[in-house]
């Protein structure tokens, strides 16, 4: 169920930051954005911790994961998050989600595998073909209805082979945080612990050069939906990351990977029932073969 609630948070803020990427094309942009999204998982981190030195309970009751961890949150959210916003300004949202999640799943089994012992059960290995495949007849869905974005009342001139490279580096960024969040939320740290370092690293590094390249005049003159925007992507990525965070403590990161993977039909399923894109034969494949990799996968 958390793994489930996850996926449809990220859904939620992947059609935000689609909202927000087709605005403006610069770096800048793409930087502050990336930046206000993890504020609310900022403030969150604050209520949460609040309550839990309330509690009598350690904050950090170790610090020397600290150092990897500040680390793991400078891939994070210069590759991971950064990144995926980036790569939507050249490939679009429809394309990024799934090339993001091929390489999340590649990356967390062999990492995890690798690095924390986790098996990779028979009836995993289906879940996730079936899931990848899933995600190649999805892309190739999202190629047919994809149109080009105008942006400022110009045509967008993606670079599609860098929007590739970028979505290939967020979607190995993400898999290597998923394996470190499973590592020290097991038994070291408390997830709002995690949180905070993770969410402090994305507004402070990215929100400083984010402001210097947008420059106070642009940042005042930002208009309110747009400012809503980033609210909402940031709310829900905020919960949607909480619960990801705590499904990695149960599951191995293989089966989180994988059910997480369901947004991609998700998406699908919401631009058919919201945006009246046509349900066609390769998306219809695709959601049904998301729907088998979840049903198969093992979940003792």
């Amino acid at each position: 169920m958390l793994g489930l609630l996850s996926a449809v948070g990220y859904s939620a803020t992947n059609m935000a930051l689609k909202g927000l990427s087709v605005r403006h094309e610069d770096m800048g942009w793409a930087i502050w954005v990336s930046a206000m999204k993890a504020v609310p998982t900022l403030l969150a981190c604050f209520v949460l911790l609040s309550r839990r030195r309330a509690r009598k309970l350690p904050l950090f009751p170790s610090t020397r994961v600290l150092p990897a961890l500040f680390i793991a949150g400078l891939v994070m959210q210069f590759g991971g998050n950064l990144g995926f916003q980036v790569a939507l300004n050249h490939i679009g949202l429809a394309i990024t989600v799934p090339l993001v999640f091929a390489f999340i799943i590649m990356a967390g089994a062999f990492l995890g595998r690798t690095f924390l012992g986790d098996a990779v059960t028979p009836r995993t290995v289906i879940s996730m073909l079936l899931m990848t495949v899933s995600i190649a007849f999805l892309s190739y869905a999202a190629t047919l209805t994809q149109p080009v974005q105008p942006i400022d009342g110009h045509a967008r001139q993606p670079v599609v082979w860098f929007g590739i490279l970028i979505a290939i580096v967020s979607g190995i960024s993400y898999g290597i945080n998923g394996v470190v969040i499973r590592a020290v939320g097991k038994s070291v740290l408390p997830v709002e612990s995690m949180l905070l370092v993770y969410s402090l690293t994305g507004v402070v590094l990215l929100g400083i050069p984010g402001w210097q390249m947008l420059g106070t005049d642009r940042i005042v003159h930002i208009r309110s939906d747009e400012w809503w925007l980033m609210i909402l992507a940031g709310t829900f990525n905020a919960a949607a990351f909480l619960c990801v965070c705590h499904a990695l403590r149960i599951m191995r990161i293989t089966q989180v990977n994988v059910i997480n993977a369901s947004q991609n039909a998700m998406c699908a399923v919401g631009a058919v029932l919201f945006f009246a894109e046509p349900l066609s034969v390769s998306m219809a494949t695709g959601i049904l073969l998301s729907v088998a990799g979840l049903l198969i996968l093992d979940r003792r």
